[in-house]
């Protein structure tokens, strides 16, 4: 009954066995001895064990580094090839992203600290914990060339598993701690985004698109009632609905450089019981619809 159970509970996680699961079938460290020296276990690390025989696959080697050291996570090409990125359906290594107190060796891992992992970053599949989407193509900034680089971000952006705002908040809070890759990421992000148009010019672009969707126009480049304490010509507003809309021309270096400005800003408007929505030109040329449907919420009054 005992061997059933160790079975059961293996085929839960790649053939895995963990510590928690040792007391939830009453293993003693005496039953897990005799069947270490029988043969029917293995130990793959220090807390971990596998079933012998259990198919060694890639997966189950990655399950068993993260539960090994705690805290960590799969990350750079491990966590790129879990999340079916571009170009790592066939890569073996096994990266981890731990804390800075972690161990920094793990047999069969390649194990880089960082003292930069908020929750928001990491995400998780079939048990296995790794970093998100957003996280892993700035972190894979430091191992693959531009060009490479390039053709990720532009697969997930295209195929829609990765926005571009998830991309740019990612970025933006790496990049105020000087994580490495960070130039590479800043520099291909910035190639993919493409020239932005002048300020007049995605005025129109904004202001046609609500036209032909027949939106209200909203008032543009007005003052805004904080202005003696800040920056405050805002560059569209309805007064009566009590909503400003910013238009984000700037290249994304720019952008980045003033994200803390831009949220000061964003919540000076919620002092004054404004909404707010910013529009970059990507979105504005990429995704119209959710554009429209915005504006047409913030043009009418709060219910």
């Amino acid at each position: 009954m005992l061997d059933r159970n160790i079975a059961l509970v293996s085929r839960r996680f790649f053939g895995i066995i963990l510590s928690d699961h040792l007391a939830e079938i009453d293993l003693t460290d005496h039953d897990v001895r005799v069947r270490l020296e029988s043969g029917v276990l293995e130990r793959r690390h220090e807390k971990v064990l596998v079933i012998a025989g259990a198919p060694r696959t890639w997966t189950q080697e990655v399950a068993a580094a993260t539960a090994a050291l705690d805290g960590s996570v799969a990350g750079e090409e491990s966590a790129a090839r879990i999340l079916s990125m571009f170009g790592f359906a066939e890569c073996d290594a096994v990266t981890l992203l731990a804390p800075l107190d972690a161990h920094h060796r793990l047999s069969g891992a390649r194990v880089r600290r960082t003292g930069f992992l908020p929750p928001e970053h990491v995400t998780s599949t079939s048990g296995i914990p790794h970093t998100t989407r957003a996280r892993t193509v700035i972190d894979l900034a430091r191992v693959v060339r531009d060009a490479r680089l390039q053709k990720i971000i532009e697969e997930e952006l295209i195929s829609r598993r990765l926005t571009w705002a998830d991309l740019e908040m990612t970025f933006n809070s790496m990049a105020a701690r000087g994580r490495p890759g960070i130039a590479r990421a800043r520099r291909v992000i910035e190639v993919i985004e493409g020239k932005p148009p002048t300020e007049s010019q995605l005025e129109k672009m904004y202001l046609d698109l609500l036209r032909a969707a027949g939106v209200p126009l909203p008032e543009m480049q007005i003052t805004a009632p904080w202005a003696e304490r800040r920056r405050g010509r805002v560059d569209a507003m309805y007064p009566d609905a009590r909503s400003i809309i910013e238009l984000d021309g700037r290249r994304f270096h720019e952008r980045s450089a003033a994200f803390e400005e831009d949220r000061l800003r964003d919540q000076l408007a919620v002092l004054e019981k404004f909404r707010t929505a910013r529009f970059t030109y990507r979105q504005i040329k990429s995704d119209p619809d959710h554009v429209v449907a915005v504006t047409r919420f913030l043009s009418q009054p709060p219910a």
